[in-house]
């Protein structure tokens, strides 16, 4: 993302905004590259443009002056994406618009079903839903003179939480004082330091509880990390993932670098024990399932608490237009409502998205043996089998 602060500001937006009257155009575009080309996403867009200005054309409650501002605002979008964007990280791209001057960009590392939906205010419900399952990280940057706290999300340093100044001497020269005077201003020094750390502790402990983290990296001088690291409230030790070395007045992109690798290292870790144990105690106790057609059964039935899947699994099938029902075997019909079945070059970015109008938690992992082995994809249940 090239500005977070901008992006964060046009996320609140979104997410907080009143209808005017005016239509929104809201775009989601699949551009992982492991998914698609550039070709492969401006073909989608162009086929998306071409159906949406189809049902404008034939929508008898538009005026004409409205089917016209919002061709425009896809034109807008179109030559956007064909100019300049260029994907990076990204793996859904996110566009809301509107004749009325609306026009916001979102970039998200995760992947999400390409669609354009035309309503009175931009449709979030997918991204509501996502933003749920990810975690936000807090990450404290300590030393003896100042502190400061950051949250990470989403792959971003996202908010400064707080910052803290001491008025403890950053160094003490003991050898030009008398004994006993260098004794009494040690001790004052050390009381300050404590109170200090203390402060830090209570602060941080606020932010944890008000929701703006929920795991914690310290970051500082080596020397400085494991006496602080006592004064953590239980509740923080509890959050605790690890630490960087990092001067006071680290670039934030270096720190950002530090601890993203310690947070890929927690999730990869926390991902692949949930795997374990979906195989090792939640399916066979019937509380799980793992394969594509044992989790597009459970789908059905919204019985999936949990869904689990290797990031570049891709698998043919097929949907049925009138109730959504997902396989992967060819059928002349749909068996529940006898509808007709489009044919998918890939249904699982149509089954994360089921799921998470389920409101499933989402976890997505790459490279994992075990679960490659047991079919890419599997799910912890709601309730037993």
């Amino acid at each position: 993302m090239a500005n977070s602060k901008n992006e964060a500001a046009s996320l609140r937006e979104i997410l907080s905004y009143e209808p005017s009257g005016e239509l929104v155009v809201s775009m989601y575009l699949l551009v992982d590259g492991l998914r698609a080309t550039k070709k492969d996403y401006l073909t989608t867009l162009n086929s998306m443009i071409a159906g949406s200005r189809e049902e404008l054309e034939s929508n008898p409650n538009l005026e004409k002056a409205q089917k016209k501002k919002l061709l425009n605002v896809m034109e807008d979008i179109k030559k956007y994406v064909n100019d300049s964007f260029r994907p990076y990280s990204t793996k859904t791209l996110l566009i809301y618009a509107s004749g009325s001057g609306l026009w916001k960009v979102l970039r998200l590392p995760l992947i999400m079903k390409s669609k354009i939906i035309i309503d009175p205010k931009p449709h979030t419900q997918s991204m509501r839903t996502v933003l749920q399952n990810y975690k936000r990280y807090g990450v404290l940057l300590v030393d003896r003179e100042k502190a400061q706290i950051y949250s990470i999300y989403l792959g971003e340093i996202r908010e400064y939480l707080a910052a803290f100044i001491s008025d403890v001497p950053p160094k003490v020269n003991l050898r030009r004082q008398a004994v006993l005077r260098e004794k009494k201003l040690l001790g004052r020094v050390e009381e300050k330091l404590h109170q200090f750390f203390k402060l830090v502790n209570n602060r941080t402990l606020e932010l944890f509880r008000e929701g703006k983290f929920d795991y914690l990296i310290l970051a500082g001088r080596k020397e400085i990390l494991p006496n602080f690291a006592n004064y953590l409230h239980g509740s923080l030790q509890s959050r605790y993932i690890g630490s960087i070395e990092a001067e006071p007045d680290s670039n934030k992109s270096l720190i950002q670098e530090k601890a993203q690798k310690i947070i890929d290292k927690f999730e990869t870790g926390h991902k692949n024990e949930l795997i374990d144990k979906l195989l090792d105690e939640y399916n066979p106790n019937r509380l799980g399932v793992a394969g594509i057609e044992a989790v597009t059964g459970a789908l059905l039935i919204e019985q999936i608490k949990i869904l689990i899947y290797d990031r570049q699994f891709i698998k043919e099938g097929y949907i049925c237009n009138g109730c959504r029902y997902l396989t992967t075997s060819d059928k002349t019909s749909c068996p529940y409502c006898g509808g007709k079945l489009a044919f998918y070059n890939d249904i699982v970015d149509e089954i994360v998205e089921d799921a998470l109008s389920q409101g499933c938690e989402i976890v997505d992992i790459e490279g994992n043996e075990r679960l490659r082995e047991a079919g890419n994809i599997g799910a912890v249940l709601r309730y037993k089998l």
